[in-house]
C-alpha cells in the first residue's frame, strides 16, 4: 500500500516539473541526419545519472566523465554533431505506461537542477529515441518503414563498429547486411572509461573513411565529442547504443522488453550473465582488434 501511495506521489510530483527544452522528435532527427551527414551523440538517463554523480551498471563514476557529459549536454548541437535528449518534453502519451511513468516518477524529478540549467540553455535536441524506435512507442504501426530508413545510414557504406564484448550487433539478424563490410572493435562491455584512450586509439587506427558506430553507453558519447571537436576526423559518428536490442524486439515482435540469450540486451545490463556466445565466424573475421579489461564484481544498482 506504501509503495503504491509513494508511486502516486511521485508520479504527481513529475507531473509539476515541467521543461521547456527543445527535442525534436526521432523521425525529424533522422531526417537532419541523412540530409546533412551529421554525427549524433544521445544521452539518456544513464548520463544523467552519471552526472548526478552516481555509478551505473556498466559504467563506474568518474569525474573526467561527469564533466564531459556536462559540457556536451549544455553545449548543445554544435559543428555537425547532433547532440540528443529523450524525447519526453511534450507528447510524452505517444509511449506506454512504463515509459512514462519512468520519466514523470523518476527522470523529470531527480533530474531537475540539471534539466532547468538545460533549459536555460535554450538549445535544440536531436531524439535520443533516433536508435530506439519500438519497445516503449504504443503504435508501432510505423517502425517497420522507419528501420528502413535508419539503414540508409549505412547502405553500401564500409562501416566500423565499436561495442562491448557482449554486444555482438547485428549478429544473427540482417541490421547491418545491407552494409559494404564490417570492421570492429570489440571494447570492454563494464567501465569502458577506464579504458578511453586506446579505445580512441584503436578507433583512429581502424577508422580509415569508414561511417564509425558506437555502442559503448556514456563513453560513446565522449568519443564522438572528442574524435570530432579536438582531433577533426571527416568521419560520420553515430553513437546508437542499443540498436541492436530495438531491432531483435521488433523482428519477433516483442509487447515488452524481452532477453536475448546470445548476446547483451538493453536494460538486462547488470552481469551480462548466461549470455551464451554463438560460434560465428563470420562475425569474428570482423573483428579487427579487441581491448581487454580485468573483470570486477558490479553491484546491482
Amino acid at each position: 500500500m506504501l509503495d503504491s501511495v509513494n508511486g502516486f506521489l511521485r508520479r504527481i510530483r513529475g507531473h509539476f516539473f515541467k521543461y521547456d527544452i527543445n527535442v525534436i522528435d526521432n523521425y525529424l532527427s533522422l531526417d537532419d541526419v541523412l540530409k546533412k551527414n551529421l554525427s549524433v551523440i544521445r544521452l539518456g538517463d544513464g548520463e544523467f545519472d552519471i552526472m548526478a554523480g552516481k555509478n551505473i551498471p556498466y559504467q563506474v563514476y568518474a569525474k573526467t566523465l561527469d564533466m564531459k557529459l556536462r559540457e556536451i549536454v549544455l553545449g548543445g548541437s554544435l559543428h555537425n554533431i547532433m547532440v540528443c535528449l529523450p524525447d519526453v518534453f511534450e507528447k510524452l502519451n505517444r509511449y506506454n505506461k512504463s515509459c512514462r511513468n519512468f520519466y514523470y516518477e523518476c527522470f523529470f524529478y531527480q533530474n531537475r537542477k540539471l534539466l532547468t540549467e538545460i533549459e536555460s540553455k535554450n538549445n535544440m535536441y536531436g531524439s535520443t529515441f533516433l536508435s530506439r524506435p519500438y519497445i516503449d512507442l504504443k503504435d508501432k504501426s510505423g517502425v517497420s518503414n522507419y528501420f528502413d530508413k535508419l539503414k540508409s545510414l549505412w547502405n553500401g557504406k564500409d562501416i566500423l563498429i565499436v561495442e562491448g564484448k557482449y554486444t555482438r550487433s547485428g549478429e544473427g539478424n540482417d541490421l547491418f547486411k545491407n552494409a559494404r563490410s564490417i570492421k570492429r572493435v570489440i571494447a570492454p562491455s563494464h567501465d569502458a572509461f577506464s579504458k578511453y584512450q586506446v579505445i580512441k586509439e584503436s578507433i583512429l587506427n581502424n577508422a580509415g573513411d569508414r561511417l564509425i558506430l558506437l555502442m559503448l553507453g556514456p563513453t560513446s558519447k565522449v568519443l564522438v565529442y572528442d574524435l570530432k571537436i579536438n582531433y577533426r576526423i571527416n568521419n560520420q559518428i553515430l553513437d546508437i547504443g542499443h540498436i541492436d536490442s530495438e531491432y531483435e524486439w521488433f523482428k519477433m515482435g516483442a509487447k515488452k522488453k524481452v532477453k536475448i540469450p546470445h548476446k547483451h540486451t538493453a536494460e538486462f545490463n547488470y552481469y551480462d550473465k548466461n549470455v551464451v556466445i554463438l560460434n560465428d565466424k563470420n562475425y569474428e573475421n570482423q573483428i579487427v582488434d579487441r581491448i581487454n579489461i580485468s573483470p570486477k564484481p558490479f553491484k546491482k544498482w
